[in-house]
């Protein structure tokens, strides 16, 4: 198995130093989001309509009891008579009908436990699905927060360089003054200048917009965002491929969900395999009525109680479609589980492969910023004494902010490789 190690390196501090209840971290920003987003609320709601499925399901194992009442008047009425005897009323003209009526299912080979733990299932794969929402926003929010304080700390560089510039500039038109520079040097600075300045406004753009997400994140204007503080931090890594695999295929919630979609695929089988089982139920009566002989007027309780056998005999094959049915859909499930494990293997491989990429370069920037810093140092020396000419030294000026820019957008991706590595893994972001 090959060890990749990751050397400690130095954090660099950015972002702002502001602190309290103005302030905003990124765990912060993450438990607002998990706390607000809609997205999370109607999963919510998703879940509390599944759990009430469950006990629609449930319900089926209680008795079903149903009351009435019933007023009819008839006419003619009903009747007969007999010379001598009179006349018979067989029904009153005013009927009475008050009744309860109660019926249980005794038996059904398991059809209503069946649907039951179908149900379940599917609640718990909601409950999956909220958790790996719960993992994309997070992920998403600390994304845009260290773009935000990358983003912050690139501006400041070119700040920098803008002023530097600036500063080269008022030495240069002063030379030009006292005869030992041409207009020809104010002019390239000052083109120099003009660059920067470009090169700043982009920055100020993007960073509007990442405000602007995180803004819609947290659920707050762009105008209202706290304070960002945080910093960019390299943390020692020890990391081993197999195991940080192994470790994926048991924390991973896409495996959990693929594994809820196997379960909810059996339970729809074993549902579909009962579908012509026989039913036995029970049931009773009870009420109050007119009508009965030979005092059909007086209303009187009286009651029934009888039991009732479904058995299907043909139905067309429909059952025997729905258990191919659901068969079909367990294999598509079992595969889609293999791959996903796939995926999940693959992740892994890549994530660690980009830490790695993120290490090296930190590495190398760091170098080629010392480098650059020497050489400028270097280029203002040999310029002063006229060794080298105003557009050498304003090339050795850009690149140290160049250099500068690439070791912070070094150091950028190895922290954010870092929480995509935890994400790959199954590890929580935010402890």
């Amino acid at each position: 198995m090959n060890r990749l190690k990751i050397i400690v390196l130095t954090g660099i501090l950015i972002g702002g130093t502001a602190s309290g209840q103005d302030s905003l971290t990124v765990e912060r920003a993450v438990q607002r989001v998990l706390q607000t987003h809609p997205v999370l609320d109607q999963a919510r709601a998703n879940i509390r309509a599944a759990e009430a499925r469950t006990s629609q399901a449930s319900s089926a194992k209680l008795p079903y009891v149903t009351s009435a009442a019933s007023y009819a008047h008839i006419g003619p009425v009903p009747a007969f008579s007999f010379p001598v005897l009179g006349s018979f009323v067989l029904a009153p003209a005013d009927d009475y009908n008050i009744h309860v009526a109660g019926q249980y299912t005794v038996y059904d080979f398991g059809r209503t436990n069946s649907a039951v733990d179908l149900s379940k299932s599917r609640e718990q794969s909601l409950r999956d699905a909220m958790e790996l929402t719960r993992t994309s926003l997070s992920l998403q929010t600390i994304r845009i927060f260290y773009t935000i304080i990358f983003l912050q700390k690139s501006l400041k560089v070119q700040d920098e360089q803008i002023e530097a510039l600036n500063q080269h500039l008022s030495v240069t038109q002063k030379r030009v003054e006292a005869g030992t520079a041409t207009s020809f040097d104010v002019l390239t600075t000052q083109v120099r200048v003009a660059g920067a300045q470009n090169q700043k406004v982009d920055i100020e753009n993007a960073l509007a917009k990442q405000d602007a997400m995180l803004g819609q994140l947290l659920n707050l204007p762009a105008q209202s965002l706290p304070a960002i503080q945080g910093s960019l931090q390299q943390t020692p890594l020890s990391l081993n491929g197999d195991s940080l695999s192994q470790l994926a295929l048991e924390q991973r919630t896409e495996l959990r969900l693929a594994h809820d979609a196997e379960q909810s695929a059996e339970r729809q089988k074993a549902v579909s395999l009962r579908g012509n089982m026989p039913t036995l139920k029970v049931s009773a009566v009870y009420g109050l009525n007119n009508g009965y002989e030979p005092n059909i007027y007086p209303v009187r309780g009286n009651w029934v109680w009888g039991a009732q056998a479904e058995v299907p005999i043909f139905d067309g094959g429909r059952v025997g479609h729905q258990e191919e049915e659901a068969e079909a859909a367990v294999q598509a499930e079992h595969a889609h589980g293999r791959d996903v494990q796939s995926q999940i293997r693959s992740e892994v491989e890549q994530v660690v492969a980009d830490v790695q990429a993120a290490t090296s370069k930190v590495q190398i920037s760091e170098l080629q910023l010392r480098q650059a810093h020497d050489a400028v140092a270097i280029a203002r020396t040999q310029y002063e004494t006229g060794s080298i000419t105003n557009l050498d030294l304003l090339d050795a000026v850009t690149a140290e902010s160049a250099a500068k820019l690439m070791n912070l957008q070094a150091v950028y991706r190895f922290v954010i490789s870092k929480y995509e590595l935890e994400r790959a893994i199954g590890a929580s972001l935010i402890n």
